[in-house]
C-alpha cells in the first residue's frame, strides 16, 4: 500500500543523545537510498501494508539541555561505537547540518526533584519555554501533526502522590511551582498534550503514566504510548521465559546483570535514577510466570563499552524429579542500533492512530515496551499480537 503523504513533525527530548543522533542518522540515510529499513517493525508484513506516513516525510527536530550539533555527535558515535561509517556520514553531513536549525537548547527542562534549586524558572514558565518552540515548530514546516518523543536520560525517581492522578490536583502542582513532585518528562507531556500533540515515551520515565494525564490526553484527543523501550536482556526474558512456562520448568531464580557505557549507562549509576528501570525489568517475569521468581537485576556502568552494551542472564530451574538445571546467556548489543528503528516505528504508528481519531493510550505498543502503560501482560509473543491484531482490524475496516 501507498504510505499516506502527510508531513509529519518528530519532536526529540533529548536531541543530541546517542539514541536520537543514532535516529537522525538513520532516517537521513534512508531518506537517501543509502542503507536499507532493517530493524523497522513497520517494514514487516502486514504492518507495512497499514497507510503509515512515510519516512521520506518526517520533519524532524528536537530540543536538548546541552549546546552540541548532530554532526558532532553522530562523529563521536562513529568514533567510540562504529556503528556507522565515516564514509555515510559524508554523504548525509549536509543534511544532518540543516536539522541543527531545528534544534534548540533548553537547558531549564532539567532538574532533580530531590534536590529543587532556588531561583529558577518556575513550572509555568517552564511550560511556555517548552511550548513556544513547539508551535514555532509546526508554523515553520506547516506540519500536519506533531509527535513528541522523549528519548532523554533516566530521570531521579519521584514518589508519587495522589495529586499525580487527579487533574485538578496536577494542575496545582504547576501553578504552585512544586518542582519536588512534577519531574521534567511529567511536564514535557503535559505541554505536548496542552499543544496538540501526541506523546511516545522511551524512557523509564514517569511522563504520561500518571492518571492525570492520562485524562488530559483523553480530553485533548491526543494518544501516547512507554514507558522504557524493550530493546534488549528484557526482550530475550519476555521471549524466553514463555518457553519455561509451556513446558512446566520452574524457575527458581533469574539473575541478570547489565553493563553499558554511553551517557545512559552513565546516568544509570547513579542509585536515584536507576529506580524506574529496575522496577520495570524485574517485574516481567512474575507476570509470566505467574509466580515470583527470585530475580536480581544489577546494571553497571562501564565506559570502554560506550553505546554497546552486554547483559549476562543466570537461569536457575527444576524441571522433572525435581532436578535442578541452569542456563546462562549473553546478550551484546548497541543500544541506539536497537533502540532507534523502534522510536520511529512508535512514530509511525501514532501519527496513524491520531490521523485515525484514536486518543488515549496505545495499548498495541506493548510490546515496544518494559513497562507499556495500560497493559499487565509482559509475554512478548502475546503483545505482538496485540499489535498484529489492531493491524488485522486497520486493514479489514479498509
Amino acid at each position: 500500500m501507498k504510505k499516506n503523504q502527510v508531513k509529519t513533525g518528530v519532536w526529540l527530548i533529548g536531541a543530541y543523545g546517542d539514541i536520537a543522533t543514532t535516529l537522525l542518522v538513520g532516517v537521513t540515510a534512508i531518506k537517501n537510498n543509502l542503507l536499507s529499513s532493517n530493524g523497522l517493525v513497520t517494514e514487516l508484513s502486514p504492518m507495512q501494508e497499514l497507510d503509515l506516513c512515510d519516512i521520506n516525510d518526517l520533519v524532524i527536530g528536537g530540543h536538548d539541555i546541552i549546546q552540541n550539533s548532530v554532526r558532532k555527535q553522530a562523529e563521536a558515535i562513529c568514533e567510540t561505537a562504529r556503528t556507522f561509517s565515516y564514509s555515510l556520514l559524508k554523504d548525509i553531513n549536509p543534511h544532518l547540518d540543516a536539522i541543527d536549525n531545528n534544534i534548540v537548547v533548553i537547558p531549564e527542562l532539567a532538574w532533580d526533584t530531590n534536590h529543587v534549586l532556588q531561583d529558577t524558572l518556575t513550572l509555568n514558565e517552564l511550560c511556555n519555554k517548552f511550548r513556544q518552540p513547539l508551535l514555532d515548530f509546526i508554523a515553520k514546516h506547516s506540519l500536519d501533526h506533531l509527535v513528541v518523543v522523549n528519548v532523554a536520560s533516566a530521570e531521579v525517581y519521584t514518589p508519587l502522590t495522589e495529586a499525580h492522578h487527579d487533574s485538578a490536583a496536577f494542575l496545582e502542582l504547576i501553578n504552585s511551582n512544586s518542582k519536588h513532585l512534577v519531574s521534567p518528562s511529567m511536564l514535557c507531556a503535559y505541554v505536548a498534550f496542552m499543544a496538540d500533540c501526541s506523546y511516545v515515551n522511551f524512557t523509564p520515565n514517569t511522563g504520561a503514566s500518571i492518571g492525570a494525564l492520562q485524562r488530559l490526553a483523553a480530553q485533548r484527543k491526543q494518544v501516547f504510548c512507554g514507558n522504557d523501550g524493550k530493546t534488549g536482556e528484557t526482550l530475550v526474558k519476555t521471549a524466553l521465559a514463555p518457553m519455561f512456562a509451556a513446558r512446566n520448568l520452574q524457575i527458581m531464580s533469574w539473575e541478570g546483570l547489565n553493563m553499558l557505557g554511553n551517557g545512559d549507562g552513565k546516568t544509570l549509576h547513579e542509585p536515584e535514577n536507576c529506580k524506574n528501570k529496575i522496577q520495570n525489568k524485574e517485574a516481567v517475569l512474575p507476570s509470566i510466570l505467574g509466580y515470583p521468581v527470585h530475580s536480581g537485576v544489577d546494571i553497571k556502568y562501564v565506559p570502554s563499552l560506550g553505546d554497546w552494551k552486554t547483559a549476562w542472564d543466570f537461569i536457575h530451574f527444576k524441571g522433572f524429579l525435581d532436578v535442578p538445571m541452569t542456563m546462562q546467556f549473553t546478550w551484546q548489543g548497541c543500544d541506539s542500533i536497537l533502540a532507534a528503528p523502534l522510536v520511529i516505528d512508535l512514530i509511525r504508528l501514532a501519527e496513524f492512530a491520531h490521523r485515525k481519531g484514536e486518543f488515549g493510550v496505545m495499548t498495541h505498543a506493548a510490546c515496544f515496551f518494559k513497562n507499556p502503560i495500560g497493559v499487565d501482560e509482559h509475554h512478548f509473543f502475546k503483545q505482538f499480537e496485540m499489535l498484529l491484531n489492531y493491524t488485522y482490524r486497520h486493514l479489514n475496516a479498509d
